[in-house]
């Protein structure tokens, strides 16, 4: 079913206001896989929404306000990931391996944004912590890798409470 271009532009706008692209195309009432070829496309022909959708922020909110949010909505995908981890059916080793590249992958996010907002600089060092446990346990202890897993959500938390102020 073809959509008129308001469905289309609607859900650009809610994208760019902040929602996600999941949740503006639920909200709009179209596949998200068609939201996503529209994103595409528009981006094809010169229209990025992600760079309309930071420009947005940065205009509506200011620079800290978007920098605080940047480092929420890595934290929110760090936390998505490793839901969707806890209930994918592979070996455990697997699981053990890609929670370790997601703990390094936001400790390097955490640790070049610390670098450029020195407020953030001790969550990179708490996160850079975390992974060097990660990462030993991985190598060393999969198994205690396996029983850390539920609680890392609620450690990021924590330390995001103690350091991300």
């Amino acid at each position: 079913m073809a959509h008129p271009p308001e469905v289309r532009d609607r859900v650009r706008r809610l994208y760019v206001e902040g929602m996600p692209l999941n949740g503006a195309a639920l909200t709009c009432g179209v596949n998200y896989e068609t939201a996503r070829q529209w994103k595409a496309h528009a981006k094809s022909k010169g229209d990025d929404w992600d760079t309309a959708r930071t420009a947005y922020r940065v205009s509506d909110q200011g620079l800290d306000d978007l920098n605080k949010q940047l480092v929420e909505d890595f934290a929110r995908q760090v936390i998505t990931t490793t839901r969707e981890l806890e209930t994918a059916t592979m070996p455990a080793s697997d699981k053990a391996q890609l929670l370790a590249q997601l703990a390094d992958a936001y400790a390097k996010f955490s640790k070049s944004f610390g670098r450029l907002n020195p407020q953030f600089s001790g969550l990179s060092v708490a996160l850079d912590t975390l992974k060097i446990i990660a990462d030993h346990l991985r190598v060393s202890d999969p198994a205690a890798l396996k029983l850390l897993h539920p609680h890392l959500e609620e450690v990021g938390a924590i330390v995001g409470q103690r350091y991300g102020r």
